[in-house]
């Protein structure tokens, strides 16, 4: 059994370096990411065995990751079967030729080493010794075998989790519940229980096990044919229950994964860097500490009574197995006194006895193997179900340099999956090719949802979205994608180059250096690259050894210049989502300068709180409560005095009024 791991050596570590507090038990941090995964140290599930777990679906599970291994290599899948064999005979040929040794010890005693008996005695140890010597080698080739098929199909699985992830065209289905949790269980792959590579090593320990079992208990039916049927019967009974214990336990531990989202990320509040300021300046570590305890006690609370194997399951395995082994040897024992069997054919059933009693059902392998049972056809169906998600077979094709005439919305409204009011509600709006419309609202409105279905990400549940007179749902998204380009408000930071965070807009384009100091001199971020130690080269990452650090305006700069980037490879569409929303009042005074150069001959929507920063587009679009409530020029807004001559008049008198008592703050640091 998995021992029930309960040390905490990082919140002990957490504890010394804080207050002194009042000693009490813990749950270990790391056990916490083991949560899915171990059996014993979190063992979930209906005591009473609502959610037990049969005998078949174990054996769908294994049979669900022995399919698997042929897609790895079929000469390395069959040495490995052809192994489990020879590794299950070998021992019982061993046993056989030991008994038979033991056989022939009374008559070499009697006549000699150099007679018959004698030299047949001593071939019988030179064959004990080159069986066991073979086992030892078949088992330890066996073993590397399974560590690098293991780790094949470790990354078999992950690659196939991340294509599936990816494959649909919509961002839906990472925002959802059920989906997320089979997430959390799957980016466990690389940890220690749950690994495939486990499994695999598991079958290797297991299946010579069984079927060395199986044998010795034919063997055993030559002695006595009840004992050896019984042995028959019963290990794989034995087995079948173990197994579908720890699949239970397994399958109600995956499903009740979510439960944990919030210990999850206390603890990764704690132990990561970027709260770390907050976490010392405000004295947290304390309230995170009891608010994890609090978090991990709630999700265990309920499961406390099967954090361990059912005890009438595990004592009643064993003591079968106990009793069934002392009467096996007692029918033995007699039959020796009784002089029906010989001194050789007992030492053989003896030992057969032995390795029939030794069967593999209570150790870590079958937990190895139980979980992988769960986990990987969970991943299976992951896949499966995320293939359903495919976007349909497009049926309309763009120019190669849409919008041409423009784009429409045309009367669109959206409920998000789950909520129960619209974000938007009969949204119209019309965008010439080649101008500019600014969105604007209170947060909430709709504006960034409204990018989202203009991407392609979710589809409008009413209405439609145009592009040159084409519905946008009968066009391929990955192809609409390459005519649009877009800064979201919550752009990704990677932890890459500078370049590469540029030429991610257009990785086919990476190798063109011109095209990426062009980007960088329309934004006017050239003299700053230049200044980084290593330029185009510099990571930006603190995280590794020679990379930098960048402000929050840096970032956002460096993002702008990526969807720059794309505009470079052909993309009409040009989508600002708060593009200056981490810059200082010079930079972006410097961006809005340089607007009209960067949206030249661009398709472009911009989306921002500063009314100030609008006011050079076409057309501005005020958003509220999921609908159009204004729409014209800046000019035509202000004169019709509604909400955004409103709102523009408050941020002007605002900034006045800073500017005025000098309290104006920079917002980029």
């Amino acid at each position: 059994m998995i021992a029930d791991w309960t040390g905490d050596p990082l919140t002990t570590t957490l504890r010394s370096n804080a207050e002194p507090a009042a000693e009490r038990p813990r749950q270990g941090w790391w056990t916490l990411t083991m949560a899915a995964d171990s059996p014993a140290g979190q063992t979930i599930g209906d005591p009473h065995g609502a959610a037990h777990v049969s005998l078949a679906a174990s054996l769908r599970g294994l049979a669900a990751v022995v399919r698997l291994l042929p897609r790895l290599g079929r000469a390395r899948s069959v040495l490995f079967a052809a192994g489990c064999a020879v590794a299950a005979v070998l021992p019982i040929a061993a046993v056989v030729a030991m008994g038979m040794l033991v056989g022939s010890i009374p008559a070499t005693v009697g006549r000699g080493l150099d007679s018959a008996p004698g030299r047949f005695t001593l071939g019988l140890l030179v064959a004990v010794a080159v069986l066991m010597l073979s086992a030892r080698l078949v088992a330890t080739l066996l073993a590397t075998l399974a560590t690098v098929i293991g780790r094949d199909l470790e990354l078999y699985l992950q690659d196939r989790l991340i294509a599936a992830v990816g494959r649909p065209t919509g961002i839906g289905h990472v925002e959802s519940d059920e989906v997320l949790a089979s997430l959390r269980v799957a980016r466990r792959l690389g940890l220690d229980l749950n690994r495939p590579e486990r499994a695999v090593h598991g079958l290797a320990d297991l299946v010579p096990s069984w079927i060395t079992a199986l044998i010795a208990s034919a063997v055993l039916v030559t002695f006595s044919w009840w004992v050896g049927l019984l042995w028959l019967v019963s290990w794989p009974v034995l087995v079948g229950l173990m197994q579908a214990e720890y699949v239970r336990i397994g399958r109600a531990t995956y499903d009740r994964s979510a439960d944990f989202a919030e210990a999850e990320y206390l603890r990764d509040l704690a132990i990561t860097g970027a709260p770390a300021k907050e976490i010392r300046i405000w004295r947290l570590l304390h309230w995170i500490l009891d608010r994890f305890d609090a978090a991990w006690d709630a999700s265990m609370a309920p499961l406390r009574q099967t954090r361990r194997m059912r005890k009438r399951i595990a004592w009643g395995c064993s003591a079968y197995v106990a009793a069934l082994f002392i009467l096996t040897l007692i029918e033995l024992v007699q039959a020796g006194l009784a002089g029906t069997i010989g001194f050789g054919a007992l030492g053989v059933y003896m030992l057969a006895c032995r390795s029939v009693a030794e069967f593999r059902a209570f150790d870590d392998a079958n937990v190895f193997v139980a979980l992988a049972a769960v986990s990987v056809p969970r991943m299976l169906a992951l896949d499966a179900a995320l293939a359903d998600e495919a976007a349909p077979p497009a049926v309309a094709s763009l120019a190669d340099d849409a919008p041409r005439v423009g784009l429409v919305f045309d009367n669109v409204s959206f409920v998000y999956p789950g909520a129960s009011r619209p974000t938007l509600d009969g949204v119209t709006l019309r965008v010439p090719a080649g101008s500019s419309l600014a969105i604007v609202g209170r947060n909430g409105a709709g504006k960034t949802s409204l990018i989202k279905l203009l991407c392609g990400f979710y589809q409008p549940c009413a209405g439609r979205i145009e592009v040159d007179g084409l519905d946008l749902a009968e066009v391929d998204p990955v192809s609409w994608r390459r005519h649009v380009s877009v800064l979201f408000q919550d752009f990704t930071r990677y932890h890459l180059s500078v370049r590469e965070n540029i030429t991610l807009g257009a990785p086919e384009m990476a190798t063109d250096e011109a095209k990426v100091w062009a980007v960088c001199d329309r934004l006017g971020i050239r003299q700053f690259v230049e200044s980084l130690p290593d330029g185009l080269d510099s990571v930006v990452s603190s995280e590794y050894h020679t990379g930098i650090d960048l402000s929050g305006g840096q970032q956002q700069r460096l993002a702008l210049a990526r969807a720059l980037f794309a505009v470079e490879a052909g993309a009409k569409v040009l989508i600002l989502d708060e593009p200056a929303a981490a810059l200082d009042v010079r930079a972006e005074a410097g961006l809005y300068e340089r607007f009209l150069d960067i949206t030249a001959g661009l398709t472009t929507i911009l989306i921002s709180h500063r009314y100030s920063t609008v006011r050079r587009a076409d057309f501005i679009a005020v958003l509220d409560g999921g609908r159009i409530c204004e729409l014209g020029s800046h000019e035509q807004l202000m004169a019709s005095g509604g909400l955004y001559s409103r709102s523009f008049s408050l941020q002007a008198r605002r900034v006045s009024v800073d500017t005025a008592g000098n309290t104006a703050m920079p917002e980029e640091r």
